[in-house]
């Protein structure tokens, strides 16, 4: 659905990132193939590395994603409580900015 919002680029990750944690990501791919036979296939693409930590609070929102306790406010991604890591916190932004344009129409 959001397809068309995000460009992509493909990159060789150990440019960007320490050996140290390229080794660990190429090993957990490895090992959730075990689990999950074709995790592992040779044109898959790891759009973005996300962490299994959010936020401890949460920043109740309506259905309309505006805050309940604060009129006004879209909260959204990690630091609101709706996310887990960079890739649900992108798409959760652009939820709530869609909403938000929904009021400006």
């Amino acid at each position: 659905i959001f397809h068309g919002y995000c460009q992509t680029k493909t990159t060789d990750i150990s440019k960007c990132l320490p050996q140290k944690v390229t080794a660990t990501m190429k090993s957990a791919i490895v090992e959730m193939d075990k689990k999950l036979k074709g995790f592992n296939l040779y044109d898959a693409v790891l759009t973005a590395p996300e962490t299994r930590t959010s936020s401890p609070v949460r920043i109740n929102r309506g259905e309309n994603g505006v805050s309940v306790s604060c009129p006004g406010l879209y909260p959204c991604g990690e630091g609101a409580g709706y996310a887990g890591g960079i890739t649900s916190a992108a798409v959760d932004g652009i939820r709530s900015a869609l909403e938000y344009m929904k009021k400006l129409l």
